[in-house]
């Protein structure tokens, strides 16, 4: 892959793509501008389903990271040869092993704010052979919710024991709290709304439900097909390397063909390779999350749960290559050797925290934090706590992995 970079911008233009961020790329059917659709003849309308539907079936919240980076650029990370988001080094020891760690922002030390710029590229979906209640082609479109993510926690300030500041930036100041300055933050800048893309997504690539007790669309997307169209989006999108970029769906949950028993990932964070200049590699961060109408997966998933869920995990492993010591999700099975905060909780009845904001109430996930993945006895974090901001979720450190 080649690149120009605009130096006045900082942004870079690709030359001649390539699949970025997971898979192999296939039969594209996107636009970045709608346009008129007639109803197939057999258009059916959302398959109903009653409120809990998912979780009978053996859906769980899943949340996915992995970083695409190329060898060179991992051995730049460790180098501190990379030019991307602000970010810091750390380390902790375990058993004699020392875990260095690379996350968002600047050094707790140093007494400033570091704002990060953001930028959210709204997709809608549109669904082949499914129509709504008028007979007309249904479109699961985030623009309708996008003024209340920019104005949600993780872009605006509420109270917390760390306080007022904005959701991300309060889970590592609990992280830090003795051991930062007293005005050190790490927040994202009010997110700039990129070009609207549409996925025209066919026949077989998707089942579309109904929550039969609040109304609530949603779709199943095929994991395959959601991410190769992402692939082609983040290529043609004008992404900035010294920004955090997000994508955003709306009740769009994916699983390998649309099985709902390998149901659902709600999100993802990565990061990938964009250029290289005199041996510092450019790399770019990425999100993607959904938001999700509340009742859709448990009580303990909804609006900006996903969201919160991967920004808190980027802030903390931007680069996808913290690893710390194997260990078990808390209540659950697995085997896990990377520092994301939130997966820890994922499946946790309890595993968001209500935030209000100008009169709605935001569901961001809880974290554990770094000191959980240290194994201590004893957490040096805010209050000597685990979890944030719920600090009686956990109450002891991450317990050894013990599958085989």
């Amino acid at each position: 892959m080649f690149f120009l970079r605009d130096w006045r911008s900082g942004r870079f233009f690709s030359i001649c793509a390539a699949a970025i961020v997971c898979l192999a790329m296939q039969t594209m059917a996107w636009s970045q501008a709608p346009r008129s659709q007639t109803p197939p003849a057999d258009g059916t309308q959302p398959i109903d389903a009653t409120g809990g539907f998912l979780q009978n079936q053996g859906a769980l919240p899943r949340f996915e990271s992995g970083s695409k980076l190329s060898p060179s650029a991992r051995l730049a990370v460790r180098q501190n040869r990379v030019s991307s988001i602000p970010h810091f080094n750390g380390s902790f020891a375990l058993d004699g092993t020392s875990y260095p760690f690379t996350m968002a922002g600047s050094n707790p030390a140093a007494n400033s704010t570091t704002e990060i710029p953001t930028e959210i590229i709204p997709i809608s979906m549109f669904f082949e052979g499914y129509v709504d209640d008028n007979g007309e082609p249904l479109v699961l479109d985030p623009n309708s919710i996008l003024s209340r993510v920019q104005s949600s926690p993780n872009f605006r300030n509420a109270e917390y024991l760390t306080g007022f500041t904005q959701f991300a930036d309060a889970v590592q100041r609990a992280e830090f709290f003795h051991n930062s300055a007293p005005d050190w933050h790490t927040l994202l800048g009010q997110p700039q709304s990129l070009k609207a893309v549409r996925i025209d997504v066919p026949k077989g690539a998707a089942k579309v439900y109904r929550n039969q007790t609040n109304g609530a669309i949603y779709a199943i997307v095929d994991s395959n097909f959601f991410i190769s169209q992402l692939n082609t989006i983040i290529q043609l999108e004008n992404l900035r390397v010294d920004a955090l970029a997000i994508a955003l769906t709306q009740n769009v949950l994916l699983a390998p063909q649309s099985d709902i028993k390998r149901c659902c990932v709600l999100g993802f964070h990565t990061s990938f390779d964009v250029g290289e200049l005199a041996q510092v590699k450019f790399v770019q961060t990425f999100i993607w999350a959904s938001w999700m109408d509340p009742g859709i997966l448990g009580a303990s998933v909804a609006d900006v749960t996903p969201m919160s869920h991967e920004i808190s995990e980027w802030m903390n492993n931007p680069f996808g290559s913290n690893v710390v010591p194997a260990w078990q999700p808390v209540g659950s099975a697995g085997c896990q050797n990377n520092l994301e905060t939130a997966d820890p909780l994922a499946t946790l009845p309890n595993a968001s925290t209500p935030v209000p904001i100008d009169g709605f109430t935001y569901h961001p996930h809880n974290q554990v934090l770094l000191q959980w993945f240290e194994r201590s006895a004893t957490s040096d974090a805010v209050d000597g706590a685990f979890s944030f901001p719920d600090t009686s979720l956990v109450t002891r450190p991450a317990q050894p992995c013990t599958m085989q």
